[in-house]
């Protein structure tokens, strides 16, 4: 054999074998070139990558006040930027074995601090999270590579992103749609991610933002903002409670409505974020308060007014407020069962005569539509005369219009006018009143008042008790006043004379003044008119009521009448000439029994009963006699003692009567003569609330019909709040 190499045709083969090996190793080492350089363009993507999820995720947590992960250092890190390559995931298992638990531990704490952040919000206490990326990851969908766009945010405020997921979702759907909505894929596990159809108008986002499921849920979302800020606004209405402040922009007092607002918001994620947004949409400035207010308030009179147009009868009562061109209007009917005195508004009225004031009246019925010329049966007003002038006032010239409108001076005024006219025409108890405020004005002195309550203190149990103040127009303050007094007389005596003991010279002279008043006669006239107020007052109570008819009234002043009567004739002045006797120690006489009687007992009492006589004329009595109002009388002779029998035979077997048995023309006679009013009772006490402008009268109207007011259905609220106004920052619909 030959020696290797020398065989020339070995030697050509060996050099074969060579060359192509040599080719082979070129050919392997360009293809591991090429391997390492696509290999180096994937790390660096992917370090670049994870670096930027990395740092906004540090920088989120910062901001959130979290302490960052720290982040992997040397082989550890090498192993996390090839751990996701599928192709040596089997590769690093087998290399680093335990060390690949760090490794694993490391990348959990990442993912979790990044989809922490990225991920789409979990609760409504979460705002939409809109992640501003500058490029997002891109994906093959159909012929192109296709990604999320950041502008959508800005036409759709419901749309939200994960960056874990690599999908879009609806916050509304997911946080405010009913659970019998179903799913969508805007609120699915994997969300919506076909970015080729997301601008589509009968898809993607467009379509699912004209979803009835979509639009139900983003009025939801508006709903409980509007709703809430409605809330707080009828609360301090209903409660009386100023909702401004005089500088809103100050921080130490802003006001109950907007202090209220901030509170709830400490409680309610909803309240806090939209209050939190823009300036313009948050409902909170005055003009947007204003209008649902307004809302409010028309809910309350529409409710009125459907009452009213049921009732098919009704009345008018109205007020001027003295030394304001101002008017109080409040309708009385009668409806489901009940009669009812509800307040409409607060009317500014140019000029106070009869002519103006009529026209008004006219103007505010047309306003409500009320039909006033078939309907109205009555009208009240109190006894000034520009109102009650029987040719020129309001009550003649209205008439003209609503022929039907039956006037009726308020009762309660009456009843007042019976004091006052009795106690000025009486020179002794003109006197005695006028005593009665000269020892409120006395006691009211800060010292006087000091030692007014120790003596109290140190003679009665219990809390001390205040003389009270005689006003003119205050229907229950003389008796009031003629209480106290009488319950506190030794207490005033002793007090008087202690002080006039004093070298306080002026005040001295003053209690002595006084104490020298205080004599039998005093104490008789005090007796006297503590019994005949308290009379009056049980009636004058009973007036006020909206519930009362003129009926009831009628009888209610018939037996004061008669109650007087017995006072003149019966043994009520011994009784109260007996309670004169804490004053025989004063040995101060006026006279004897019979002098005071026919002095000043039976003169008060008759000028009691010429002014009640005179006030409650007999002319309301025959309007309750017969009232015409296109029915036959003689139809009623039959009809009357019919119905008598009918409502005796209920009373006794306890059956109820169908409505179709009982006669109509009866029962609307009968919602006739409860309509009627009475008194003006109900414009006194809406004076209360008194507004000036429309903000301040619809808030009357919540006020005074608070009952109302907190019935309201806060979704129809919402439903004509949006249909007032379209344009809202915050869409309702």
């Amino acid at each position: 054999r030959e020696p290797r190499g020398e065989h020339p045709a070995l030697r050509e083969v060996e050099d074969a074998e060579e060359e192509a090996e040599a080719e082979h190793d070129k050919d392997r080492q360009a293809q591991t070139a090429s391997v390492r350089d696509e290999d180096e363009e994937y790390q660096t993507a992917d370090q670049e990558q994870a670096a930027t999820m990395v740092r906004e995720a540090r920088q989120d947590l910062a901001k959130a006040g979290v302490r960052p992960v720290p982040g992997p250092t040397g082989e550890v890190m090498t192993v996390m930027k090839w751990i996701t390559r599928p192709d040596i995931s089997v590769l690093c298992n087998i290399i680093w074995g335990d060390q690949l638990i760090i490794v694993i531990i490391y990348i959990i704490m990442i993912d979790f601090a990044s989809c922490f952040i990225t991920y789409i919000s979990k609760s409504r206490a979460e705002q939409p999270k809109q992640p501003q990326l500058k490029s997002f990851p891109r994906t093959y969908q159909g012929d192109r590579r296709r990604c999320f766009s950041k502008d959508w945010y800005n036409t759709h405020k419901w749309l939200e992103y994960s960056q874990s997921k690599d999908s879009a979702y609806c916050y509304a759907c997911r946080q405010f749609s009913l659970p019998s909505s179903g799913d969508s894929v805007f609120t699915s596990e994997e969300g919506f991610k076909n970015w080729k159809k997301a601008t589509y108008k009968d898809g993607g986002l467009i379509g699912h933002a004209k979803s009835e499921v979509h639009t139900n849920a983003m009025l939801a979302w508006a709903e409980h903002y509007i709703k809430t800020v409605a809330e707080i606004l009828l609360f301090t209405a209903t409660q009386n409670i100023a909702q401004r402040a005089h500088r809103e922009s100050e921080s130490d007092n802003k006001g109950n409505f907007l202090c209220i607002m901030e509170l709830l918001a400490k409680h309610d994620p909803i309240v806090k974020r939209k209050m939190t947004s823009q300036r313009n949409a948050t409902y909170l400035g005055h003009a947007t308060q204003n209008e649902i207010i307004d809302c409010l308030a028309e809910m309350v009179r529409t409710s009125i007014i459907s009452e009213v147009v049921q009732s098919e009868a009704f009345s008018i009562l109205t007020k001027d407020l003295s030394k304001k061109e101002q008017m109080s209007f409040v309708i009385r009917y009668y409806y489901n069962g009940s009669v009812c005195e509800s307040f409409l508004a607060f009317e500014a009225a140019e000029r106070l005569d009869a002519a103006a004031l009529s026209q008004k009246i006219v103007q505010i019925l047309q306003k409500y539509g009320l039909d006033y010329k078939n309907h109205l049966v009555g009208q009240a007003y109190d006894g000034a005369s520009v109102m009650s002038g029987k040719n020129t006032g309001v009550q003649a010239r209205f008439k003209a219009e609503a022929p039907l409108a039956f006037y009726v001076h308020c009762n309660a005024h009456c009843l007042n006018l019976v004091l006052v006219d009795s106690v000025k025409c009486i020179p002794g108890a003109y006197c005695f009143f006028s005593l009665l405020q000269k020892l409120y004005v006395f006691v009211s002195w800060s010292y006087v008042h000091q030692k007014w309550l120790e003596v109290q203190r140190e003679m009665f149990q219990g809390a001390p008790r205040e003389l009270q103040r005689l006003i003119e127009t205050r229907w229950a303050c003389r008796y009031n006043a003629c209480m106290t007094v009488r319950d506190r007389l030794p207490a005033i005596i002793r007090l008087l004379k202690e002080i006039s003991e004093e070298p306080n010279g002026d005040r001295a002279v003053e209690a002595r003044c006084l104490l020298a008043q205080i004599d039998l006669k005093f104490v008789g006239l005090l007796a006297t008119f503590t019994g005949v107020f308290g009379e009056i007052k049980y009636l004058s109570g009973i007036l006020q009521s909206p519930q009362l008819n003129l009926g009831t009234a009628v009888t209610l002043v018939d037996s004061l009448v008669e109650i007087l009567d017995s006072y003149r004739e019966g043994p009520v002045f011994n009784d109260i000439w007996d309670k004169t006797d804490p004053c025989q120690a004063m040995q101060h006489q006026y006279g004897s029994t019979q002098s005071f009687r026919a002095g000043l007992f039976i003169p008060i009492i008759d000028m009691l009963l010429s002014e009640v006589k005179r006030r409650f004329s007999k002319e309301n009595c025959v309007t309750l006699q017969g009232i015409q109002y296109n029915c036959s009388t003689e139809d009623l002779q039959y009809k009357i003692p019919q119905l008598k029998q009918i409502l005796e035979r209920k009373r006794t077997n306890g059956l109820e009567t169908p409505n179709s048995l009982i006669d109509l023309t009866m029962f609307k006679l009968c919602k006739i003569a409860l309509a009627l009013p009475v008194n003006t009772a109900s414009c006194e006490c809406s004076f209360s609330v008194i507004m000036t402008d429309e903000r301040l009268s619809n808030l009357g109207v919540l006020s005074v019909e608070s009952r109302r007011a907190r019935a309201i259905n806060l979704d129809d609220f919402v439903d004509l709040f949006a249909k007032k106004h379209s344009n809202r920052r915050i869409k309702l619909y």
